[in-house]
């Protein structure tokens, strides 16, 4: 995978938002990456929202792939888990977290963690795998499906009880084994479907 394509994945999304990358060109390249189709089509569905231009973490290829792949996956557990006090550590300082559904980056660990605790607050059951995974360096792009049941209220979500299931892709880049950038793509208007809140 060629350190330039990884390094700007949400760059290339920014792109194809203000029109100066026609989205035919993001799906090619993505699946040149190899993300697999179902993981196209979750990054290019959160095209549709609006782009943050925090950046955040560089590509160091010379790292350890495997080391980063093992961080992630423990990353994976502790939210499992529902461990605030494992991803607390998991995070730098200053961080930043993109996730589709806010309009705003989460800029800080304690922004960040808040993040994690409204999400585990509002779900029950909730369930994450891992489908595909590519890595570069300190660069972890992962492809999954979180399922789970809707309990607790998310912004612009009132607490629904219904059941989702959603697929997604989520670049992580790691510097001195932190999370500095974390950007989280998938269909805002197919989480509200599911969840009886049509957009």
């Amino acid at each position: 995978m060629q350190e330039e394509q990884q390094n700007t994945i949400s760059q290339m999304v920014e792109d194809v938002c203000a029109g100066r990358m026609p989205r035919r060109r993001l799906i090619k390249t993505l699946t040149t990456m190899g993300i697999s189709a179902a993981g196209v089509g979750a990054i290019v569905a959160a095209v549709s929202s609006p782009s943050v231009s925090t950046r955040a973490g560089h590509v160091h290829a010379h790292e350890n792939t495997a080391k980063h792949i093992e961080l992630h996956n423990q990353h994976i557990m502790h939210q499992s888990n529902g461990n605030i006090g494992a991803l607390q550590t998991d995070y730098a300082e200053t961080a930043v977290v993109e996730d589709s559904l806010h309009r705003e980056a989460f800029v800080g660990r304690d922004a960040i963690i808040a993040r994690e605790e409204m999400i585990m607050a509002a779900t029950s059951d909730a369930s994450i795998t891992v489908t595909n995974r590519l890595a570069h360096g300190n660069i972890v792009v992962a492809e999954w499906v979180a399922t789970g049941r809707h309990t607790g209220d998310l912004p612009g979500l009132p607490a629904s009880g219904r059941s989702f299931t959603i697929p997604g892709v989520t670049v992580v880049i790691r510097e001195q084994g932190k999370i500095v950038r974390e950007t989280l793509y998938f269909d805002v208007a197919e989480l509200h479907h599911q969840l009886g809140h049509a957009r």
